[in-house]
């Protein structure tokens, strides 16, 4: 063996680790052109395992035909073996006759059956420490010059090399990965805060339009119902800015789902006298909803407030409830009109909104005050409140098609077993 075949072979590898992507490429390449110049039978490249106890092969050359069906699944254990000695004690592990050193006994029955008797093996080492093994299998009873020793510490070194540039490299192609997802996902985040801040801009111009209305100059007597409209929308606009922010966060607790409707109730009774409320209230225990009372009394508020209005613009009544499903809970609120002959007596019907231009009303209004109450605002918030609390509102038509029968459904999840 020549000394320019083993320079040949180290600048060819060296050029190899430059150009290669994978380590594989180069820890081929490497053994196709180191065994043949160290006389040796066949060799194998191991690497350790993410456990750091088992290796692994990864690269062979001419393993023995007849067994290279199971080499995928050949595992040596760390402290086993001239290779497993080799990435243990981090040194080069010579062995010039298997068959001689019965401390290695245990390998003798292994190199039987694939045709080798002397090994050299050398550990593959990066700054954070050994990564594998490069071994080389002679057929008959070998002692390795010093030449040799040393093409096989630089080949070893080189692969080293290699497969730590291959990992670094994946490494900074995941990391890559993930800053470019996050961007997007932070891009996204943005752009779901921009409509939403666009979507508050447009309610609250909608709300500034509104106040402008109401306030603007005419009769002093309606100066009070103007005002009273005014404080309504602006409590309105202040919770639905609250419960739009994206650091709205509602408390949670063990709610009975008739207390907020109850208390909802008995608000609109004390304001609006004049419309009857019923409750049915179901006779069985029920399970709690996991929420927040302040917040639930508030929808329920939102929502009955917006039945009665519409009950006392045609002289009707207002049924509430609560039905227990199978994993739910629904709070019922609707509103039925009175007959046409009740009706008739009643002021006409419009729809449950504030106009843009000046209220025009009887001079004697038994429901101004319900009507300063709701404001355009309270079915979006209640919407928008129903989703922030974990549940569902829906709009109910009446089972006819006819116009004298409406409501709202509030659905909140509840655990079977409670």
């Amino acid at each position: 063996m020549s000394d320019a075949r083993e320079l040949l072979a180290v600048r060819e590898i060296a050029h190899a680790f430059l150009l290669a992507d994978r380590p594989s490429d180069v820890q081929q390449f490497a053994l196709d052109r180191v065994t043949p110049i160290l006389g040796a039978t066949f060799s194998l490249v191991m690497e350790l395992g993410d456990d750091g106890e088992l290796l692994r092969p990864v690269a062979q050359h001419e393993w023995p035909s007849k067994h290279r069906h199971w080499i995928g699944a050949l595992r040596v254990r760390v402290g086993d073996g001239p290779s497993g000695v080799a990435v243990a004690e981090r040194r080069l592990v010579e062995v010039a006759d298997l068959f001689a050193d019965e401390s290695l006994g245990a390998w003798h029955e292994v190199a039987e059956e694939l045709g080798f008797r002397s090994i050299i093996a050398a550990p593959m080492e990066t700054a954070d420490g050994p990564i594998g093994a490069v071994a080389f299998y002679f057929a008959d009873a070998t002692h390795v010059r010093d030449e040799q020793r040393a093409l096989v510490r630089v080949v070893a070194d080189q692969l080293a090399a290699a497969t730590d540039k291959s990992r670094r490299t994946d490494a900074l192609r995941r990391a890559n990965a993930a800053l470019a997802e996050a961007n997007a996902q932070l891009e996204r985040q943005a752009a779901v805060w921009n409509r939403a801040e666009r979507a508050r801009d447009q309610t609250v111009h909608g709300v500034v339009s509104a106040l402008l209305t109401l306030a603007a100059p005419g009769d002093p007597d309606e100066a009070a119902g103007r005002l009273a409209a005014v404080h309504a929308l602006a409590v309105a606009a202040r919770d639905y800015d609250t419960v739009t922010h994206r650091d709205f966060s509602a408390a949670t607790a063990d709610v009975d789902p008739r207390d907020p409707l109850l208390s909802a109730v008995a608000t609109w009774r004390a304001r609006a006298p004049m419309v009857p409320i019923h409750v049915d209230e179901p006779t069985v225990l029920l399970p709690t909803i996991r929420g927040d009372l302040h917040w639930l009394s508030r929808l329920l508020e939102l929502v009955v407030g917006l039945a009665v209005r519409s009950a006392c613009l045609e002289g009707g009544t207002v049924n509430t409830g609560v039905r227990l499903g199978r994993g739910f809970i629904a709070l019922q609120v609707g509103w039925r009109n009175a007959s046409p002959e009740v009706a008739g007596d009643q002021p006409p019907s419009v729809a449950p909104r504030i106009l843009h231009d000046k209220p025009r009303r009887p001079a004697s209004d038994p429901f101004a005050g319900v009507r300063d109450a709701v404001t355009a605002l309270d079915q979006p918030l209640a919407t928008v409140l129903a989703g922030c609390l974990g549940g569902q509102m829906h709009v109910d038509e009446s089972a006819s098609g006819s116009d004298d029968e409406r409501g709202w459904t509030l659905v909140f999840p509840v655990e079977a077993d409670r």
